[in-house]
């Protein structure tokens, strides 16, 4: 421990006490040891995510375009219908 942070350290202590010198050690471990690590594994997690999005979407765009050459071009479409009048007589 450097000298400047003993002498803060103890500038704490002597100013706020024991209690406010242990809440803010605790706030540090939990800072260093804890959420540092945990914020990290949420980073990597959206990271994930992210990439599972960019493949499911280059794949539903594959997959559209495979829809749009398998149907029918308009010169294909030659249907015909008979379509019947209101009074029963068809056309």
């Amino acid at each position: 421990m450097t000298s400047e942070a003993k002498e803060t350290m103890f500038g704490i202590l002597e100013r706020w006490g024991l209690p406010t010198l242990a809440a803010i050690a605790l706030a540090w471990f939990i800072r260093s040891d804890l959420l540092l690590p945990l914020l990290e594994e949420h980073r990597l997690t959206l990271k994930e995510v992210r990439e599972t999005q960019r493949e499911i979407a280059g794949a539903i765009t594959e997959q559209t375009k495979l829809l749009y050459a398998l149907q029918p071009r308009s010169s294909d479409k030659a249907y015909t219908v008979k379509a019947a009048e209101p009074d029963g007589s068809q056309n």
